[in-house]
């Protein structure tokens, strides 16, 4: 007669219980660079180069007055505005020849015109080096130490509290991948030629640091500008700053920007998702933890009354991941699966207990035949 399943009142309390108190914590490392293996981020640098190159060799320059207070004989040239400032300053004037009426003064305002790089294209230009710097330097490095072999690690602790116990776990699963000969050779390859173009990244970076307006910038002790960036004209319609502007972006893509908010709300429902599962992992350890007893049978009698709760908690969470993933999954294809997997399991038993009764049939036979042939020996 077969038995029917129901729901042990005291196993059910007690999961409830464990679950509302549960408290967890996961962490994934993964030695492997993703976006590093794709080099995409070398491919619109490389592009980018030429056309900063071209900004760099023919910067724009702009004319600024420098006003300053010198002895009348370190003054190089007195204009109109020299002598208007004179008459508002007369303290500077020694003498006044009265038959003349010359003046001889002791100080005058020295006006000069000079032409500077200090613009904020300019500024902005030598902020994009200096960051594209810093950016290839840690890209170079990633590729120096680059290991070929993908290592990644799980750790998860938690704990809970039943109606009489305190539960704790600490779990660690690490994995390495297996050497692949032909994957380890192309990837190697790769890396080569990447480097390869690695260095004529740096040789542009090299020859605009030797550039008039980078030594003169850099001489004048210019700050970096910070983002968001001014959109002046010339940024938005010139073609050349343009491009310098789409790799300022990129840039930040991958360095600057790497905490981005809305991306870690996405990951965090990722995350949150993939803990569940080891929720309910933590709650079957429980389970078996719960259900050991002196007598096998009690521990299977046990282990049966956790086993619809373990099923109901399974199907929540697996209905969770689908919803998450988009996809939208009935009850009737749920139950059909359930189905298939239940008649796969009735087959392969009626398999193992049918090589079980040959088993027991040759064994028998066996023992037959050795005491038939007792009787020659």
């Amino acid at each position: 007669m077969a038995l029917k399943i129901e729901n042990d009142e005291e196993k059910l309390k007690k999961s409830h219980l464990f679950l509302e108190k549960l408290e967890s914590d996961m962490e994934y490392k993964s030695l492997y660079n993703g976006d590093l293996i794709s080099f995409d981020w070398l491919d619109e640098i490389e592009f980018a180069c030429p056309y900063i190159d071209i900004i760099v060799r023919n910067p724009k320059l702009t004319l600024i007055q420098e006003e300053n207070l010198v002895k009348v004989e370190r003054s190089k040239r007195i204009t109109v505005a020299s002598v208007k400032d004179l008459a508002k300053h007369t303290q500077y004037i020694d003498e006044v020849d009265k038959k003349t009426n010359d003046v001889r003064p002791s100080k005058i305002l020295d006006i000069r015109n000079e032409e500077t790089f200090n613009i904020y294209e300019n500024r902005f230009l030598y902020t994009l080096i200096n960051d594209l710097e810093r950016f290839v330097a840690s890209k170079e490095r990633l590729l120096n130490n680059f290991e070929l072999n993908k290592n990644k690690t799980l750790e998860y602790k938690a704990s809970s509290l039943t109606t009489d116990e305190k539960v704790n776990i600490e779990v660690k699963v690490t994995s390495t991948s297996l050497p692949s000969k032909q994957e380890d050779k192309k990837l190697e390859e790769e890396i080569k030629k990447a480097k390869e173009r690695l260095k004529k990244v740096k040789d542009y970076l090299s020859s605009w640091d030797r550039s008039e307006m980078v030594k003169a910038l850099k001489k004048e002790h210019v700050k970096f500008i910070s983002p968001p960036l001014k959109k002046t004209n010339i940024l938005l319609k010139n073609p050349n700053f343009r491009i310098a502007v789409r790799l300022w972006d990129i840039i930040r893509t991958y360095d600057l920007d790497k905490k981005d908010e809305s991306k870690e709300s996405d990951d965090n429902n990722s995350i949150d998702i993939m803990k569940s599962f080891l929720d309910h992992s933590f709650l079957i350890d429980y389970s078996v933890l719960d259900s050991m007893a002196r007598l096998k049978r009690d521990e299977k009698k046990n282990m049966t009354k956790y086993a619809t709760i373990i099923l109901t908690e399974e199907i929540n969470r697996v209905m969770t991941l689908l919803a998450s993933c988009g996809y939208k999954t009935t009850e009737e294809e749920l139950l059909s699966l359930i189905a298939k997997e239940l008649k796969e399991e009735k087959k392969n038993r009626s398999v193992s207990v049918n090589a079980d009764d040959v088993k027991k049939k040759f064994k028998t036979a066996m023992e037959e035949y050795l005491e038939r042939t007792q009787k020659y020996l």
